[in-house]
């Protein structure tokens, strides 16, 4: 039996990025963002790059977002902590652009 997970699309950088870009331009808040980055599977895709040759760079990421996934860190910090640790440059990686 098909599942919702295996009706998910698959995750995409080029996206990721452009949701993020959303809010470093000021049109959307970031609680909204960190929601429309967790559907669209930023956790999976910085995991993946954690088990990876981008390891280094996508570690604290997934802290980061480990911490607002449960509760410890604020959203706006942890968009501020995205876009100082480089996610924009790392999806632009991952996504070979």
């Amino acid at each position: 039996m098909e599942t919702f997970e295996d009706r998910r699309p698959a995750a995409d950088p080029v996206r990721l990025a452009g949701q993020f870009a959303e809010w470093v331009r000021g049109e959307t808040l970031p609680g909204r963002m960190l929601a429309n980055l967790k559907t669209g599977r930023l956790p999976e895709v910085l995991a993946a790059a954690a088990d990876g040759p981008h390891a280094e760079r996508a570690a604290p990421l997934v802290e980061l977002w480990e911490g607002w996934e449960r509760g410890r860190t604020l959203p706006l910090d942890v968009a501020r902590g995205l876009e100082q640790g480089g996610i924009e440059a790392l999806l632009a990686d991952l996504s070979g652009t």
